[in-house]
């Protein structure tokens, strides 16, 4: 078997040994997001060792410990322990100023039980190109930075203050003389109540599918989602009923030709307008 590092992605263990998907699983909570297949399919291609281990607050040597004897062997343990507790800043980081770094602490807002996407987008979208945005939470927030990357942020970088602190710095992009593309930023879009209702006074009654996925176990509404985005013709829009904001979901949405409007109304209760552009 392939020697491996701390940049070695998760999809490559799980491919040489399907066993480590439990093995890394029993390593912390947030890791058992790992045995759901379709959070898996989108997180173990995008996420290395260094990473997960970050993710579910554990280390290196943690996953060394439960995968070398599904026959994994680490290439160059002592700067792989390294690379992933104490990695330099970047060039870009290091001489920037205090003043053009924003530091939004998102932690009040999770621990009153809300989702701190809208305000985290909100943030960005302010925050001047070549400018740094710098999100402080108890976690590494790994759907958000390939979220972002896939836009307006042109590199990333993650510092562990403490196992229960972390500095996640989006450098925004210098603003480019043409863009052709449409950004992830445009295709989201969070709505209040009326101008929602205005996007979806834009489809009649039969270009529109309603589902609810509010009862469904993870990962049951993602895949039905998926799934009915798969079927939904050009000039039909696909309305949801949802319970949160599912970032995994807006992730796996962001370089596809999808315009998502959302509507976080009350605790529980989020609507969301989905349809081809």
């Amino acid at each position: 078997m392939e020697d491996i590092t701390a940049k070695t992605k998760i999809s490559e263990l799980i491919k040489a040994n399907p066993k480590s998907v439990d093995a890394i699983a029993s390593l912390a909570k947030p890791l058992e997001r790992l045995k759901n297949p379709i959070l898996r399919k989108i997180m173990a291609s995008r996420v290395t060792i260094g990473e997960a281990a970050k993710m579910g607050g554990t280390t290196v040597e943690e996953f060394k410990r439960v995968l070398v004897p599904l026959g994994f062997t680490f290439k160059q343990e002592t700067s792989t322990k390294e690379e992933t507790i104490s990695e330099p800043k970047p060039t870009w980081l290091q001489q920037a100023n205090k003043s053009d770094i924003d530091f939004y602490d998102v932690r009040p807002i999770i621990d009153n039980g809300a989702d701190p996407l809208k305000e985290i987008l909100g943030r960005f979208k302010t925050t001047q190109p070549g400018k740094i945005l710098c999100i402080i939470n108890n976690f590494v927030p790994t759907p958000l930075v390939h979220l972002l990357k896939q836009e307006k942020a042109e590199d990333t970088f993650v510092e562990t203050i403490n196992d229960k602190e972390f500095y996640t710095y989006f450098l925004k992009k210098e603003k480019e003389a043409s863009q052709s593309s449409e950004t992830a930023e445009e295709k989201l879009q969070m709505n209040d109540e009326e101008s929602f209702a205005a996007i979806c006074s834009h489809f009649t009654k039969d270009q529109t599918k309603e589902i609810d996925v509010r009862e469904l176990e993870m990962p049951g509404p993602m895949q039905l989602i998926l799934a009915e985005l798969e079927e939904l013709p050009v000039g039909h829009a696909l309305y949801i009923n949802h319970k949160r904001v599912p970032v995994y979901l807006l992730e796996e949405l962001a370089d596809k030709n999808y315009q998502v409007h959302i509507n976080n109304r009350e605790e529980g209760n989020v609507k969301m307008l989905i349809f081809k552009k």
